[in-house]
């Protein structure tokens, strides 16, 4: 068969049947476009593509079909020609100007190949836990590959090779294109990140950390020791024992619980019979975290007493706590 006439626009140029053809039997009945918008899978265009037709010849190649993911336009004149030379009973009940012929393609870019390296590696148990921030970078520049959609199913991983102490890796794809199978190369690293927070600058001796104090990056999971504080609620509110560089992680043995009150600091002692309660102040003669038990020098009665702590420069005497538990558990 021959291809004739050239197509319009931007669209890929189709050529409809010739004359030169062989005879072909009448269909009987009236037969209708399949649609003004056509999606075929092949190389070539067939007849039941195009008419909603039965039969032998239903699978006749009419011509090439357009390149992968681009189209091509039959026009009217185009559409009655192929009609004619299959002797259809065609009445173009749905007045079709022109048929759209589109070439169903999968893209493969770089982003589908990084997942699918991921998918590979969690699969395979390169790396576990935590893999929602697992991230790829690859050492070759990919360029994007298209293949008919019908063959997605054979792009396929053929080999892989992983290296665990530095995330390297070697990945061999296949895939079908063009009636052959091709393959490519890529190198690069998988790493499984993890967000930990950090400070934002340098922290002094003793200085309570703040909630802005702090951010988060995210490292290599490999490279986070076992005692690096993962979760900011450990962080905030504690104290550092010595300075600590900004932007490093944050060893649990670099903090302490906060002093909230100081030595020689004038405090609020707060103190509890029943439903009396007094409020005094007092000198704090040693330091102390939240809950932890200090000296307190009364400042009215200049009697030494025993009290915990329960905030900044907040105190309640020993002998309070005690008759409280006494009274509550009666």
């Amino acid at each position: 068969m021959n291809i004739i006439k050239s197509l319009k626009s931007k669209a890929y140029t189709f050529i409809a049947i010739g004359a030169a053809c062989l005879a072909v039997p009448h269909f009987a009945a009236a037969e209708m476009l399949v649609s003004d918008q056509v999606e075929v899978n092949d190389n070539v265009v067939r007849l039941g593509d195009i008419f909603d037709v039965n039969g032998p010849f239903s699978d006749d190649e009419l011509f090439q079909a357009p390149p992968l993911g681009r189209k091509g336009v039959l026009s009217f004149k185009n559409l009655q020609a192929i009609a004619n030379q299959y002797d259809l009973d065609w009445k173009n009940l749905h007045n079709y100007t022109k048929v759209t012929i589109i070439r169903k393609a999968k893209t493969i870019d770089v982003e589908t190949i990084k997942s699918l390296i991921i998918d590979h590696a969690i699969a395979n148990q390169y790396i576990s836990g935590d893999t929602s921030q697992t991230r790829v970078n690859l050492n070759d520049n990919f360029k994007t590959i298209t293949i008919a959609a019908s063959d997605y199913s054979k792009f396929e991983i053929s080999d892989f090779t992983y290296r665990p102490f530095s995330d390297q890796f070697n990945i061999e794809f296949k895939y079908f294109t063009n009636g052959r199978y091709r393959t490519q190369q890529l190198s690069g690293k998988v790493e499984n990140m993890i967000s930990i927070p950090v400070f934002a600058n340098n922290i002094r001796r003793d200085q309570i950390i703040k909630l802005s104090d702090i951010k988060l990056i995210q490292l290599n999971s490999r490279r986070v020791a076992a005692n690096v504080l993962l979760d900011v609620e450990d962080i905030v509110g504690k104290s550092a024992k010595n300075s600590i560089r900004a932007m490093q992680p944050v060893n649990e043995n670099l903090l302490k619980l906060a002093d909230l009150v100081k030595k020689n600091s004038i405090i609020n002692l707060q103190f509890r019979m029943g439903r009396v309660r007094l409020n005094i102040k007092a000198r704090a003669l040693t330091t102390g975290a939240d809950g932890s038990l200090i000296r307190v020098l009364n400042l009215q009665s200049g009697r030494q007493v025993d009290a915990i702590v329960t905030g900044i420069d907040q105190a309640m005497t020993l002998n309070s706590l005690q008759t409280n538990a006494k009274i509550a558990s009666k």
